[in-house]
């Protein structure tokens, strides 16, 4: 008896239910569109699922103040605040699998089919999809579903190869685009990068013995592993596990479409080899460590990529090229794993873990990824995120990673959503100036990030206000116990609100029993992402002597006259028994590194300490509405006066008498902390806690229309009944533990 076939219609459909395919569903369906999203597997999440346990990363690992926002930090937000495991290799639990099925099942407009495979597309014609036909496993049931667009985030581009979408499979001769050679064969080639198998170990009170069956891989030595790192991992309560690794990867001579089994099986046989070396060889303090979990699933890196009207090359994420359809960004490096994974025994996983000096050609900052890449040159409805966009096989190394592919998708859902709007294709809507700039407004609106691209929503009634505070911060990068030494140059960012900048003081501590001469250099920058730009003339230079084992605040002399309102950046070269010491991070603030010899500076996630004479107050309320939602080229941020305590408010003086019905607040998350390094059951300190909305009435005071408790989320919109009013004031009573009000941007809109 054949299956019974269910025929239903949407607006969107999206097919691959990882990080890329779950934002960009969530995306479409909340912009108004009957939304469905079509999983294979029983869960979502993709790579990072509890069947494949990959922690989600971006840009934030290799750039200070870069992680991902928007839709995919409500669920980083959520998870971390709910898990008692940190977001590491190995360790994603079921309790992330559940977080991303309650958000898909929270929109009203989407519809979520687990379990079910697409198998087959049918065209309208020979360039647009009118349905795609799944089998619902399990549920022998036979779907076929029609929609206007299609959203590919299958990873392997299973939709567009169906539907005949043009594709690259493979690496491209480093002539066709000039990459580099060390990535980059002479020759064009089918090879890609290889397939992952995760495993996790527990601690046990007694000895556990382990023996391989006789088909795994031997390990008996550490030079067996060669430049393969299998430390253990220490866990919240202090016992070490071992969990991982990213490096137990198999891609050539197999096909990781095709012969996906045929690397499983072999993927088993080195993965549980590694055990066995772990467990069995050398001195690893494993004893009492059981193989708690191993994964089934291969964790993909590359297979097909869509072409697109774009193809973005190493070139352009080297050059932070802006294009003008940005719709997201990256940061990851340029990583693209030894061709043949664990079977090269002979050669490191990837080259930066074999070379850290190729730092200088592989480490990138934030670069933007234009919309071109997003949607297929030939099938003019589809659309695609994730690993199977539009880039080069050496670019595919820094757009291919979690974080980026959540926000490529929930660009490509948005981007979607606006087609439906006005009926037209994806390429129409991105060569269409007023499509294309309302794509990248109606993002920024939904707190995602676009470099260089600010607020300029018309409809947002806070752009045009007056805005006064309580109080606000002066920058204080004092001391915190920590140190690093300068056996490297060091950088430090920071921005100046005055004309001036008289003086600076270091924090150093010298070890040396001689005095020593220290020279800085004093120059501007354009963005806390820009540390390798071209430096705007001649440095100012300031020298101090440092006396013998001293520990203080060591003075420099600059006298120099700044443009207020701006970051700038001290560089402070190597000096043997030398240390910097290490302060509290703040928006605006970065710190950087490099060898002596590199040409490239690298971003460091921590601050040192400086004091300015005169001092900077860079943290002031008109802040909120400058149009940019994090630290970039200044710091965007209203911090109020620690030393004043809370409550604190800011107020919305509009100058006129508005109505609206609708207000958007960005609180502070701590953009600076990287996702695996964000503590268990953690919610961030400097988001606001505790506060409410008011408006001015008739009468001259401030009536409370909303009032929230317990917040944890960084974006909150507000939605309530119209009201007339002259001033709005945000009045926080309490946050998450830190001692100032912090909020990055407020709107106000009269949406009804």
């Amino acid at each position: 008896m054949p299956l019974p076939v269910i025929e239903k219609r949407y607006d969107v459909i999206v097919v691959g239910g990882g990080l890329a395919g779950l934002c960009a569903a969530i995306a479409a369906a909340r912009h108004g569109c009957k939304t469905v999203l079509i999983e294979a597997r029983p869960i979502l999440g993709g790579n990072s699922s509890s069947l494949i346990r990959v922690n989600p990363t971006g840009a934030c690992t290799f750039n200070s103040w870069a992680r991902e926002t928007g839709i995919i930090e409500e669920v980083i937000t959520e998870y971390v605040k709910r898990s008692h495991l940190p977001i590491r290799n190995g360790l994603i639990t079921s309790l992330w699998d559940l977080t991303l099925y309650e958000m898909a099942r929270a929109e009203d407009n989407l519809d979520l089919y687990l379990d079910t495979v697409v198998f087959d597309v049918e065209m309208s014609s020979s360039i647009r999809i009118s349905a795609v036909r799944c089998l619902q496993i399990g549920s022998e049931l036979m779907y076929k579903l029609y929609a206007d667009y299609f959203i590919d985030c299958t990873g392997d581009g299973t939709v567009g190869a169906l539907a005949g979408a043009e594709y690259r499979l493979g690496r491209e001769a480093r002539s066709e685009f000039n990459e580099t050679p060390i990535i980059a064969p002479e020759k064009a080639d089918k090879q890609t990068q290889g397939s992952t198998l995760m495993f996790k170990s527990v601690a046990t009170n007694r000895k556990i013995p382990f023996k391989p069956p006789p088909w795994a891989e031997k390990y008996p030595t550490e030079d067996s592993l060669y430049m393969r790192w299998h430390n253990p991992m220490v866990m919240p309560d202090g016992t070490k596990v071992y969990s991982g690794y990213w490096w137990i990867e198999i891609g050539v001579p197999y096909d990781t479409i095709h012969q996906n089994s045929e690397i499983r099986d072999e993927l088993l046989r080195h993965l549980l080899g590694v055990w066995d070396h772990i467990k069995n060889y050398g001195n690893h303090d494993a004893e009492n460590l059981a193989l708690e979990w191993i994964g089934f699933i291969p964790g993909k890196r590359e297979s097909r990529r869509l072409i697109g009207d774009y193809i973005l090359t190493e070139h352009d994420v080297k050059s932070q090229k802006l294009f003008p359809d940005r719709v997201a960004y990256g940061g990851w490096f340029i990583d693209v794993h030894t061709m043949g994974g664990i079977l090269a025994k002979d050669r490191p996983p990837e080259h930066l873990a074999g070379n850290p000096d190729l730092s200088d050609e592989l480490v990138v900052e934030l670069y933007s990824i234009p919309f071109r890449c997003l949607y297929s040159r030939n099938i003019e409805n589809l659309l695609m995120a994730g690993r199977d966009i539009s880039v080069t096989h050496v670019a595919l190394g820094t757009t291919r990673v979690m974080m980026t592919c959540a926000i490529l998708g929930q660009a490509v859902g948005t981007a979607a959503a606006l087609c439906k709007k006005y009926g037209v294709t994806p390429r129409e809507l991105c060569k269409d100036g007023r499509y294309l700039s309302e794509l990248q407004q109606t993002l920024l609106k939904d707190d995602c990030f676009i470099p260089d691209l600010p607020n300029q929503d018309p409809q947002d009634l806070a752009r045009t206000a007056k805005v006064i505070a309580t109080s606000h911060a002066m920058l204080k990068l004092e001391p915190i116990g920590d140190e690093r030494p300068l056996n490297m140059e060091r950088c430090l960012v920071f921005p100046v609100s005055e004309d001036r900048v008289d003086r600076v003081y270091l924090w150093l501590h010298s070890y040396m029993d001689k005095e020593m001469e220290l020279t800085i250099e004093f120059m501007p920058i354009s963005s806390i992402w820009s540390l390798n730009e071209e430096p705007e003339g001649e440095p100012v230079k300031a020298t101090t002597v440092i006396p013998p084992l001293y520990e203080g605040w060591a003075r420099f002399d600059l006298n120099a006259s700044v443009r207020p309102g701006r970051l700038y950046r001290v560089n402070v070269p190597m000096k043997e028994g030398l240390c910097w010491a290490q302060a509290r991070p703040l928006p605006g603030v970065v710190a950087g590194w490099k060898k002596t010899y590199w040409k490239r500076w690298r971003h460091e996630h921590v601050a040192y300490a400086l004091r300015l004479d005169p001092p900077s107050y860079p943290f002031r309320p008109e802040n909120v509405i400058n149009g940019y939602a994090r630290p970039y080229k200044w710091t965007n941020i209203w911090i109020s006066d620690p030393d004043k305590g809370l409550p604190q408010s800011i107020t919305l003086d509009f100058g006129r008498e508005v109505r609206f019905d609708t207000v958007y607040l960005t609180f502070d998350t701590n953009l600076n902390l990287e996702t695996t390094r964000i503590p268990p059951l953690y919610v961030f300190p400097e988001c606001v806690k505790d506060y409410a909305i008011k408006i001015l009435d008739s009468d001259g005071s401030f009536n409370t229309i909303v009032e929230v408790h317990d917040n944890y989320r960084r974006r909150r919109v507000h939605k309530f009944e119209p009201v007339t009013t002259r001033k709005l004031c945000i009045e926080v009573y309490n946050t998450n533990g830190d001692p100032s009000a912090r909020i990055y941007e407020i709107r106000v809109y009269n949406e009804a």
